[in-house]
């Protein structure tokens, strides 16, 4: 008896999660109806109506109105395939004009030729849609833009429907009086203002679905209030990288964990969500808060993508079913055995012993301690980026910001009471791990300035007790270019290794390369649906601050 009662009560809820499913697909099925129906409505509305029904209705109703009934239901069907889309993404404003859209359809269905079967499939999927309103649980954002796919099947439908006119009225002379003449028995004229209509509204929702960025202006970077706010995580967090401390630029929007000790650093550009580097602040907080930064893109219609995250975010953003490509690798020092000793250490012992008996001398300046200095900083980040023709970076870079430098330790390089070159150092938790984020030295200072810099920052971290220091990415390197590697990692192996007259990308590994590092990792992470060298392109962008900066263009 018990094992009766165990098994039916095991099937009622496999029944119950079952339906549960189902109720959650709801949105999704009436979404493919919808976009069904649409596509039904425009067919139908190119295409010749029977004889005898048109002229039992024109026995009805004045020939004007089935004409306008015949144009009405065109555009019906057409707002039918854009509400499919407010559908499938669950919003309550869909679901509203929906089944307005199917009874309106039904009404025109019968008007412009007492095609009853027609409005009977409508009516029939407005009274199934009538009962699922909780289905649709998101809010309704006002004229969201398309996604790539479902312009693609808009275009598709709409391309079908004037293909299928063309032919249906293939035999009709063309003259210019069937775009004004209202006739029942031209019915050609009804299927060319339709057509024209339609073809110009399609390239409206496309150009303007392709240039819209869902979200951008309602998630503008943080003002002063988020940014000490994320500075207070950050002081207590027990996990995060030096690179949260770019979020302390106020250049990127922030989303906080519930409980405000957690944070994530992102920028919207285009349909792309993108963060830079990794959640920062309790451990036990990141899976959440990476569900919600996806959740929310997904609720703008965007797509989440994860920018210089390491190894140790690979479990969780499989979690989140996203695709990963390595985009380059860090150059990280072991501290704590960091040496100028040994052969492989020679440049760097020479540029040190040079350096001092040329009167450098070298200093880490307090978080604090920087503003009196701004002067003399900006001097020297002047003649550094008029040297290099170049223009402040942002995002996955810092920039020089008094405000921002004189919230972590610079290195300083000294020669005869002047400062000839800096680097401020970014700090992760706990004070495990530091990363040299903004460097400038004085183009006319001493020969090998930065060699002197980086060794004695790497000794500081050292004494300090830091096990690590971080030296920044080399963008695209350890990509492999082999037949069976991702066409990502060739391209990207390829543009490393012959882009070096315009981007350097070996040099600046080379460079690093004399320090012996660890060489890290680093991946960007997006849904398998987003072209991940698309959202490359916009974090190249979003850091060298559009077109101009990153073709060298900007000054």
């Amino acid at each position: 008896m018990s094992g009766g009662k165990r098994k039916s009560g095991g099937l009622a809820r496999i029944v119950q999660r079952l339906s549960g499913l189902a109720y959650e697909l709801t949105p999704q099925v009436f979404a493919v109806a919808s976009f069904a129906l649409g596509a039904v409505m425009l067919l139908s509305a190119v295409t010749p109506a029977f004889s005898g029904r048109l002229q039992a209705l024109d026995r009805l109703t004045p020939p004007l109105l089935i004409d306008l009934s015949h144009f009405a239901a065109s555009v019906t069907g057409f707002m039918l395939l854009l509400i499919s889309a407010g559908l499938w993404r669950r919003r309550r404003g869909a679901y509203y004009a929906a089944l307005f859209g199917l009874m309106l359809g039904a009404v025109f269905s019968l008007l412009k030729g007492l095609d009853w079967e027609e409005a009977a499939e409508l009516t029939l999927a407005a009274t199934l849609l009538l009962p699922c309103r909780e289905a649709f649980n998101r809010r309704s954002r006002l004229g969201e833009p398309l996604r790539p796919g479902w312009l693609l099947m808009l275009a598709a439908a709409v391309a079908a429907m004037l293909w299928l006119g063309f032919f249906a009225y293939r035999d009709t002379a063309y003259t210019d009086e069937l775009w004004w003449t209202f006739l029942t028995d031209k019915q050609a004229s009804g299927f060319l203002r339709a057509g024209a209509v339609l073809a110009i509204l399609t390239l409206a929702v496309a150009v303007r679905s392709l240039l819209t960025a869902p979200g951008a202006r309602s998630h503008r970077p943080a003002g002063p209030v988020d940014v000490e706010r994320a500075g207070a995580a950050l002081a207590q967090a027990d996990m995060a990288t030096p690179e949260a401390g770019l979020a302390l630029l106020g250049d990127k929007a922030l989303l906080f964990s519930p409980s405000g000790r957690s944070f994530i650093a992102y920028r919207v550009r285009g349909r792309r969500w993108i963060a830079m580097g990794e959640p920062a602040g309790l451990r036990e907080e990141r899976l959440e808060l990476l569900w919600s930064f996806a959740e929310m893109a997904d609720s703008y219609g965007g797509a989440p993508v994860f920018y210089s995250v390491g190894e140790g975010m690979l479990a969780d953003l499989a979690s989140l079913g996203l695709a990963v490509r390595k985009v380059g690798e860090a150059a990280v020092i072991d501290a704590a055995s960091f040496s100028t000793e040994g052969k492989g250490k020679q440049n760097l012992r020479t540029a040190v012993n040079r350096a001092e008996r040329e009167g450098a001398s070298f200093e880490v300046l307090a978080p604090g301690a920087v503003r009196p200095l701004e002067a003399e900083l900006r001097a020297v980040s002047d003649a550094w980026l008029d040297h290099h023709n170049g223009s402040e970076k942002a995002f996955s870079l810092g920039r020089f910001d008094i405000d921002y430098l004189d919230r972590s330790p610079v290195a300083v390089a000294w020669e005869e009471g002047r400062i000839v070159a800096f680097a401020n150092l970014l700090v992760g938790a706990q004070g495990e791990e530091a990363m040299i984020d903004l460097m400038r030295h004085d183009p006319e200072g001493p020969h090998g300035i930065m060699d002197y810099l980086f060794t004695r920052t790497a000794q500081w971290a050292r004494e300090q007790g830091m096990a690590r220091l971080d030296l920044g990415m080399a963008p695209l390197s350890g990509l492999e270019n082999r037949r069976l590697a991702p066409v990502f990692a060739r391209v990207g192996a390829l543009v490393f290794e012959e882009g070096g007259a315009v981007y350097g990308f070996q040099g600046l590994r080379a460079y690093k390369a004399k320090f012996s590092p660890d060489w890290r990792p680093k991946f960007i992470a997006a849904p398998t649906t987003t072209p991940l060298a698309m959202a490359l392109l916009d974090v190249a962008l979003l850091t060298s601050g559009g077109w101009l900066g990153l073709l060298g263009l900007k000054k």
